[in-house]
């Protein structure tokens, strides 16, 4: 099954960490990595996790966002609606049935949160394959850190993501790589923005259209190489 792990950039509170455990267990879920900050050692998030301190103990550290989606197929940013931000935005029960469809081809997937008061930086944001965000009626008072992963954490409880990963698993990832590198081949600069909308386009696809996508680049990597 693609396995979920919720990361957490920078958080500044540890009462925050604290609540973000408890909605995981709550939902089922285990996979905490904390990077840039050791929040989740205090003895608020312990407090504030209430039988969930397990996951606190067992929470993996990480110095950079870079590091802690090294080994992920599947990444997804929460992130607040900017002003000329030309990334698509899917809502969290959108994302939840987007990892479902792509679930076979997946063995990890990140949910990535940033600090309470400033979020994720640009630089973070364009490290992961979708962004996400709550459509809020009313954005002030804005939702805290645990309850924003509350509400994620049901979504993807919620998504059929069990069942015996398939022979696919990976085929995502290596999409990803392939593609980079065939641009990389035809000159397309990192600055440009196809390489964006490619970037931004893999992670809505489907398992069958990854399948598709391997076989089409294989075409074309035959074609420039003659």
């Amino acid at each position: 099954m693609a396995e979920v792990i919720f990361i957490l950039v920078a958080p500044a509170r540890g009462e925050n960490v604290g609540a973000a455990a408890r909605a995981m267990k709550t939902m089922g879920f285990e996979r905490l990595r904390v990077v840039g900050s050791e929040a989740h050692k205090s003895e608020q998030a312990s407090w504030v996790a209430h039988g969930s301190q397990g996951i606190l103990e067992q929470a993996e550290a990480f110095n950079t966002l870079a590091e802690a989606l090294s080994d992920v197929d599947l990444s997804l940013a929460t992130t607040a609606r900017r002003r000329g931000d030309k990334r698509r935005l899917h809502t969290p029960a959108e994302a939840a049935r987007q990892v479902e469809t792509l679930a076979g081809s997946l063995a990890r997937v990140a949910l990535v949160f940033g600090c309470e008061e400033s979020g994720l930086s640009n630089e973070d944001l364009a490290l992961v394959d979708l962004l996400t965000t709550i459509p809020l009626v009313n954005p002030y008072p804005s939702l805290n850190l645990g309850q924003a992963i509350m509400l994620y954490a049901y979504e993807f409880s919620q998504a059929r993501l069990e069942g015996e990963t398939t022979a696919d698993a990976g085929q995502f990832v290596a999409l990803k790589q392939r593609s980079q590198a065939l641009l990389d081949r035809l000159g397309v600069d990192e600055a440009e923005p196809l390489r964006r909308w490619c970037a931004d386009s893999l992670g809505t696809l489907s398992q069958r259209d990854v399948a598709m996508l391997h076989l089409l680049i294989g075409d074309i990597e035959k074609r420039i190489t003659k």
